[in-house]
């Protein structure tokens, strides 16, 4: 009998034990699935991000090749005119002074722009690094949960076997201390006892 007790009563602590157990990694794998959300949000504007500094590369080249067509087509023009256009000469070699000028800033703008590019592509790689293991912990906390899920189920049988068990050995009980009545007192009606019934105001009652 106190064995029995003493068996439920540790089954009911593991069982309350594991409970605990399954919501917090419920509450933790709710966490990481914020944390995947907010990764993945994250991962989508670098990569829009991205898009535009290519589309800002790509559009410097552009006019960095026209102007630099146009400054070829310029030079071969006062190649043609110097001996007649001394003056246009040195107007013309000041205005390609000063495209070479922005010439050297449009090329520092690509340098800048690529080191952007650069520094974003690896922002995007951690943030992928990030989000991978992030689905691994959420893989593991799924197995775990799946685990403690069939240790739940095998604890409440177990749990029923022992109340079964528990109400039988009762019972059993109560019929060998009628059967100990009958042998003492032979003239009694036991008849009108049962273990589910209650005494009140002084008379055996069904509940």
């Amino acid at each position: 009998m106190d064995l029995h007790l003493a068996r439920q009563l540790v089954l009911s602590l593991e069982f309350s034990t594991q409970h605990c157990r399954i919501e917090k990694l419920e509450k933790k794998m709710g966490e990481l699935h914020d944390q995947k959300e907010s990764l993945q949000s994250d991962y989508k504007a670098l990569q829009n991000a991205n898009g535009l500094l290519r589309d800002m590369v790509e559009e410097a080249k552009r006019g960095h090749a026209l102007q630099v067509q146009e400054t070829i087509r310029t030079e071969m023009m006062m190649g043609d005119a110097v001996a007649s256009l001394d003056a246009e000469l040195v107007e013309t070699t000041g205005k390609a002074i000063q495209l070479e000028a922005e010439n050297a800033f449009l090329r520092q703008q690509i340098v800048n722009l690529a080191e952007a590019l650069a520094t974003n592509k690896k922002r995007t790689d951690d943030q992928g690094s990030k989000l991978k293991e992030a689905e691994s912990t959420v893989a593991t906390l799924i197995t775990e949960k799946v685990v403690l899920d069939t240790d739940k189920a095998e604890l409440e049988d177990e749990k029923t076997k022992l109340w079964d068990e528990a109400t039988d050995t009762f019972a059993e009980g109560f019929d060998l201390a009628l059967e100990q009545v009958r042998c003492v007192f032979p003239e009694v009606d036991c008849s009108q006892f049962a273990i589910d019934f209650e005494v009140v105001d002084g008379k055996i009652v069904r509940p």
